[in-house]
This record gives C-alpha cells, structure tokens and sequence, in this order.
C-alpha cells in the first residue's frame, strides 16, 4: 500500500507559492519571525496581561463601591461628608436619589471591559447594581436602604486607551527594522545578481562586460574566482585561435602546392580522383577550422530578422522557397557568426529538398525561427547525434555530404553561444523542421 504521504506534500504544495528569487525569500525569512513574534507578543499581552490588569482594576474599584456602601449604611456618617471623602480619596462621584429605585440591573451591554468589572461588582456587592460606561466614564449605580446610589469614576482607572499603543508601537517599530533589513538585503543580494547576469552574459559570448566584485567577503570570493575563470577561459581561447591560425597556414601551404601540380598534371583518370581527393582535403580543412574557431571578439548588432534572411537566401537556388513572418522582429545578434548556421541550413535544404519554408515568430519572450522543407529527413533515433562534431549519416542527410559532419555542430554551436536552442522534428512538409529559438534581449 502507498502511503498517504505520497499523495499529500503540504511542503510541495507550498513551495508553489514561495518566490523563487533570494530577495523575495529573504524577505519571507525576516517577515515570518516578525509576524510571529506580533502574534505571541499580542497573545501575551491582551490575552493574558490586559486580562490580569482589567481583573486587577475591577476588584479595585468594586471594593472602592462596597466601601462606600459600608459608610453609607452607617448612620454616624452624612451623605455629604461621604461624598466629600469619596472624591478626595476614592475619586468617586457620588450622588443619592432617594425617591428612585434601579429599574434593570447588570450592565448596558456585552462587551469585554464590561465583563470583569461586573463580575467583580457581583463578588463584592449583594446589592441589586447597574454599570454603564460612555467614552470618558463609568456609571455605576446601586440600589440601597436609603435610595438609589450613583457612583461615576473615570473610564481610565479601568482601562487606558493608551494600551493598545504597546503592541502598535511594536509593529511600527518591527516594520520600520524590517524596512531597513531589506534595504541592507538588497544589497547584499545586488552582488549576487550582478554576477550572476556577468556569467549569464559571458556565456551567451558577451566577453566584454565589465564586472567588478563586491558584496560580503564570500560574495567577492565567487566574484573573484569568476574574474578569473573568464580570464583563463579567454586564454585559452585566444591560444587556440592562433594555433588553429598557424594551422591554417602550414595546411593551406601543401594543398595550394597539391593543386597546382594537379593542374600542371596530364590529363587521365588518375587527375580527376586527384583532384576530388585535394578539394576534398580542402573543405575538410575549412570546415575544421571554422568548428574549432567558435565565437570570436564580433559585437552584437540589431539586426531585423526578416530581410536579413531576404539577402541570405536570395543566391540560393529551390523550385520553391516561402519566406514568411514579423518584419519588424529584431534582435542583437553577432551578425557574421550567425550567418554561419543559417546559411548552413539553407544550404542543407537546397542539396536534399525542392522546396523550403522559413517562418519567423515571436512566441512569449523568444524569437522562433522554423525551417520546413520536404527532403529526406532524419531518423529520430539519430537526431541527437546529427549534433556531435564529426558525425557522418550516410543513410540520411547530412549538411555536408563531402565534408566531415560539422554543418549542425557549427549550427548549434552559433544558437548556443547566443543562449538560444536548436532543435529537429518532423515537418508538416513530409521533411526535416529544424526550430531555433533565441531570447527575444539577448
């Protein structure tokens, strides 16, 4: 049997709505412990120490009432002289009205301030008694042998309204330390993404933006490591650039010198074998280095997408070529690189297809460029392997049958570089679809 906690992830359920950037959830990590602590601290406060004041203050006025009653109820003492007594001592306001009874007793309303003074009234006076509160007082009335007794006191010595301030205090000054946190958050943060956006961009080719570490010592740390990855990176690049141009050179060098003596040659079957097998050595060797040359130092340029591929395939030569989509789609594109695995693909379709489509999209936040034709096509079972530098499909389609199986390692290469992806399907066209699908800001 499975268990029922497979079925149910309340942890799964919310992380779904956490933010997934570090700012958002650092913020969550300083407000919880806040609302929590607002939460005990109001809990502790209204419910149980209001509770234990508001209990303390009834019992005292309550005892204050009795006594005056007990002084009332002697005849040794006059009602004025007690009244004058209550007031100076008790701050009671005292007034007799001996032809009136209490009509009702208990208290004006339900309400929680009116609860504990009543119960401490009926605790300590046996007395039929009456309580009614206004804003500013408190009227309690009590039913004796000589008449009704009107006692009135200020609401304050029951309950301050300035008891509600300590825990609006408290949240103002929480939010107030919450407010500063994330100012110093956020900028403990904008170091993280600043290199975060440098690794993203020297990824995608973008060698020369500028970065500089900062932040706490374990974010400059990082800052530094990547200062210096990019650095070696960038080496190594520059060193295989020249190596590949010294090749370049000692390779051209024999093949020119091939193809001359081929020239000079008699004619016979031995010359035009001879001369496959050297043009054959040439595009092997062109097509090496522009695989092994890679990105280079070209900047990007906005280039609108859809003329830009006019002038690419005007030269190339299909019974049919359908060209379609936005106009004024443009992007930033490192124009001469990118040129490489378009006109690859074009290329491609014009040695194994008739006829070509190329549509241009913009899909949400990325551009799509679609290439359907109805040639041959390729086998899902070798679609990721077309890919791979030096791959040779004899029984399908290959963007250069002559060459070494580099035409889609050089094409994926160019989309990758510009943080886009490349992908292949079947076509509607009974063919080959090749998607590319770039950023729309690159």
């Amino acid at each position: 049997m499975y268990s029922s906690s497979v079925f149910f992830r309340p942890f799964q359920l919310l992380k779904r709505f956490l933010p997934q950037n570090l700012f958002g959830r650092t913020l969550i990590i300083l407000l919880v412990p806040v609302i929590l602590l607002q939460i005990i601290l109001g809990y502790i406060f209204f419910e149980r120490h209001t509770e234990t004041i508001l209990r303390t203050l009834s019992e005292t006025i309550a005892g204050d009432i009795a006594l005056v009653m007990a002084w009332h109820e002697t005849p040794e003492t006059p009602f004025e002289q007690l009244k004058i007594l209550a007031k100076e001592y008790l701050s009671l306001e005292l007034e007799l009205d001996e032809q009136s009874t209490l009509d009702r007793t208990g208290q004006y309303r339900e309400n929680w301030l009116y609860i504990p003074l009543t119960t401490a009234l009926d605790a300590k006076i046996k007395a039929p008694h009456y309580v009614r509160m206004t804003p500013e007082h408190i009227y309690i009335s009590v039913q004796t042998k000589k008449g009704l007794l009107h006692a009135s006191l200020l609401r304050k010595r029951l309950f301050s309204r300035t008891t509600p301030l300590v825990l609006i205090w408290t949240t103002v000054s929480a939010m107030l330390l919450f407010g500063v946190a994330s100012i110093f958050m956020r900028n403990q943060i904008r170091p993280i993404r600043r290199l975060a956006e440098a690794a993203e961009k020297f990824g995608i080719g973008d060698e020369l933006v500028p970065f500089k570490a900062e932040g706490a010592l374990e974010v400059r740390k990082a800052g530094y490591a990547f200062i210096r990855m990019r650095e070696r990176l960038k080496r190594l690049l520059h060193e295989r650039i020249e190596m590949l141009a010294g090749v370049s050179h000692d390779l051209r060098t024999p093949i020119t010198r091939l193809k001359l003596s081929v020239v000079m040659m008699p004619e016979c079957a031995q010359k035009q074998q001879i001369e496959a097998d050297t043009h054959m050595l040439h595009q092997m060797v062109e097509g090496f280095l522009s695989f092994a040359r890679g990105t280079t130092e070209e900047e990007k340029q906005s280039v609108k997408l859809l003329p830009w591929i006019h002038e690419i395939t005007k030269h190339h030569r299909l019974e049919s070529l359908l060209i379609s989509g936005n106009y004024e789609i443009e992007t930033q594109i490192k124009k001469s690189f990118f040129n490489r695995c378009l006109t690859n693909l074009v290329v491609n379709s014009e040695k194994y297809a008739r006829n070509l489509s190329i549509d241009v999209r913009r899909v949400g936040s990325n551009i799509v460029i679609i290439f359907d034709d109805d040639g041959p096509g390729i086998p899902e079972c070798e679609r990721d392997n077309v890919f791979k530098p030096f791959y040779r499909l004899d029984q399908a389609r290959n963007l250069d049958t002559v060459g070494v199986g580099l035409g889609l390692s050089i094409a994926r290469d160019v989309v990758l570089t510009h943080g886009g992806q490349i992908d292949l399907m079947m076509s509607p066209m009974k063919g080959l679809r090749v998607q590319i699908r770039l950023p729309l800001d690159l």
